[in-house]
């Protein structure tokens, strides 16, 4: 069986987080905000690549599970079909960032 796709936390969510991790720090205020910031989104990105090494990983167990007859083409199939897509918006996030980074980098000339 596929597991289920885990749910996204809102942008509100996730900055809330960061400021409850960052309130104990005894860095100044404009420090902890920027510390608490990254903090959050290294540890959403850490956890989107760990979703795709892990459908990625379900896709080749269901595939080879297929081949040895123990589950259906048709889940083979949805499970390559969601690490083919996983695959794909990460692709997609990592040309927008490095897009972005060119930008920023243009600015200064």
């Amino acid at each position: 069986m596929i597991p289920a796709i885990p749910s996204i936390p809102s942008v509100g969510a996730a900055e809330s987080l960061g400021a409850a991790q960052a309130a104990p720090a005894s860095a100044a205020a404009g420090t902890a905000t920027d510390a608490a910031s990254s903090s959050s989104f290294a540890n959403m990105l850490g956890q989107a690549i760990d979703s795709l090494n892990g459908a990625t990983n379900n896709a080749t167990n269901v595939s080879l599970e297929a081949a040895a007859g123990n589950a259906s083409v048709a889940d083979a199939t949805v499970a390559s079909t969601e690490a083919d897509l996983d695959t794909q918006l990460a692709s997609a996030l990592t040309d927008k960032a490095v897009t972005a980074l060119n930008t920023i980098m243009n600015m200064q000339a």
